[in-house]
């Protein structure tokens, strides 16, 4: 019986042309690594960042539900009060100082 070498032919070196698409797959295979590790990169930091604005969103809705409809008119009413009270206060204190103003000319007669 023949040895197995003898019988199985000898592999050949490889051509030039195959040479290249090796080293064409092989960059191909690199160029696909990188582009995997950026694309996990992008992935974490996007994890991260919906993790943070979950944290976030949590927190606004600690603080309660957000005003209705009814509560904004209310607020609106009550800042429109408000201007109206402001307003009045202002106005009071011009006539006070005016008061005031003659309540001095009025001491300082003879």
């Amino acid at each position: 019986m023949a040895s197995d070498a003898a019988e199985s032919p000898a592999v050949p070196p490889p051509l030039p042309s195959e040479l290249q698409g090796w080293n064409r797959l092989e960059r191909a295979a690199r160029a696909a690594a990188i582009a995997l590790h950026e694309w996990r990169r992008r992935a974490t930091e996007a994890e991260n960042e919906v993790q943070r604005l979950r944290g976030e969103l949590e927190q606004v809705n600690a603080l309660g539900s957000l005003p209705s409809v009814q509560s904004g008119d209310e607020i609106r009413r009550l800042r429109a009060e408000n201007a109206v009270l402001t307003s009045r206060a202002t106005e009071a204190r011009q006539r006070i100082s005016g008061l005031l103003a003659r309540l001095a000319v009025l001491e300082n007669r003879p």
